[in-house]
């Protein structure tokens, strides 16, 4: 199968498809043939040659101009890698730094908004340490409804938390076991009793979406009881949920750490602990980018030690 792809490559010209990630990137003809350096007739023949060879149009027309196709989108990361890689030829007789970025932007998820702030912080400080400024976007933001298709498809670099369905594609690395409790504000009546599941389900119930690892271990622990809470918000916003515990009588799982830093109360239970663990999620096509693997394996993991900012 290498051998056979290898020999694709040097029949169509590996220049293809540096013009095709100019293309996808830019989404014009013309843009694309000023960052190459060469006519838009050119780009517009290669262009061409390109939907033959792959039997797919790549680029199709809309009402917000033009639109990749299902394809082209699970095609883009992997040529932007590529060119990076490229790129990077020319530098190996360069002495050896810190690896620069092979991506204009890296995308971060953080499984929900309770860490927006401080994620940041340290994404804009890291950057300013290094004098990446202007040089690499960063963003930041918490889980969606396509984000696990995304990460499949290697649309996010950074990808925090527990998650099913993932493809072959897609590496993972532990980072953490966090412990979760029944959490309430100071001076809810059940603060400071040590209380039984009956007690907790006639008070109002707070539920987080995407926590498909916590809530199977909730169910594991608790069976039936968990069906008759009360639900009264079900949000995807930790902050909201943080916000409604300390101005009403709900009850809501948070990890410790939350629960310390937000000044909450921890319910005292007889049932066995809920523990999880955290993973570091990222495809396979920026594996061999040393700039992720500098992030992944230096300023994250050095963070999550000092400061868990995952649940």
């Amino acid at each position: 199968m290498l051998q056979s792809n290898l020999a694709k490559v040097i029949k169509y010209d590996v220049n293809l498809l540096v013009t095709l990630y100019f293309l996808l990137k830019t989404r014009q003809v013309s843009k694309a043939a000023t960052q190459l350096f060469i006519g838009q007739s050119a780009v517009s023949h290669q262009l061409a040659r390109l939907r033959e060879v792959f039997d797919d149009p790549l680029l199709v027309r809309s009402a917000h101009g033009m639109m990749m196709t299902p394809f082209a989108q699970r095609l883009y990361p992997t040529l932007e890698i590529m060119v990076a890689d490229l790129e990077g030829i020319f530098d190996k007789n360069q002495p050896d730094t810190e690896p620069l970025p092979m991506k204009e932007t890296y995308r971060i998820c953080v499984p929900d908004d309770v860490y927006i702030d401080e994620v940041s912080l340290l994404f804009y400080d890291f950057a300013h340490k290094e004098g990446l400024e202007g040089k690499v976007t960063f963003e930041v933001f918490t889980r969606y409804d396509q984000c696990i298709q995304d990460l499949n498809d290697g649309k996010i670099d950074f990808f925090f938390g527990h998650c099913n369905s993932l493809s072959n594609n897609v590496c993972v690395s532990e980072l953490v076991e966090l412990e979760h409790f029944f959490t309430v504000r100071r001076g809810h009546p059940l603060a400071g009793r040590r209380v039984t599941l009956r007690d907790i389900s006639r008070y109002p119930w707070i539920e987080l979406m995407f926590r498909e690892q916590l809530d199977l271990v909730i169910r594991q622990c608790w069976g039936e009881t968990i069906k008759h809470m009360r639900c009264t918000l079900k949000t995807s916003s930790a902050s909201a949920a943080l916000a409604l515990i300390n101005h009403s009588d709900s009850v809501c799982v948070f990890s410790g750490d939350v629960i310390e830093r937000r000044g909450l109360e921890k319910l005292r239970l007889s049932e066995p602990a809920l523990k999880t663990k955290a993973y570091l999620y990222w495809h396979k096509v920026v594996d061999n980018d040393g700039f992720h693997r500098h992030i992944r394996e230096g300023l994250l993991r050095r963070y999550v030690r000092e400061s868990v900012f995952v649940q």
